[in-house]
């Protein structure tokens, strides 16, 4: 879940959180609220998650939505489950295989 910064951008941020850091980066590079969310929609981040610190909404939307764009672009699904979730699940060890549907 990364996106490429300046390096002035890098600085700007520090090790603040995003409720502050949004207001310093519009201030430092003179762009309204506005600019500043069309540009965080660009790369698929929703300003006010962003802004309000709320991480875990933050990560669980932004997830979502660059899987969507992945199968837009590829026109194929993209599994939701992490791999831990995969590993919860096995696959069912009573499925016959093809070796024994030919009787082999």
């Amino acid at each position: 879940n990364k996106t490429a910064l300046s390096y002035r951008t890098n600085r700007i941020i520090g090790g603040n959180a995003p409720s502050i850091y949004l207001q310093r980066l519009r201030d430092k590079m003179g762009i309204s609220d506005d600019r500043q969310n069309a540009i965080l929609q660009s790369h698929v981040i929703d300003p006010t998650d962003l802004a309000t610190d709320n991480f875990e909404t933050f990560f669980a939307s932004r997830k979502e939505a660059l899987l969507t764009r992945i199968e837009s672009v590829t026109g194929k699904r993209v599994s939701r489950e992490t791999p831990q979730e995969e590993a919860a699940f096995p696959e069912d060890e009573s499925t016959s295989t093809d070796e024994e549907d030919n009787g082999l």
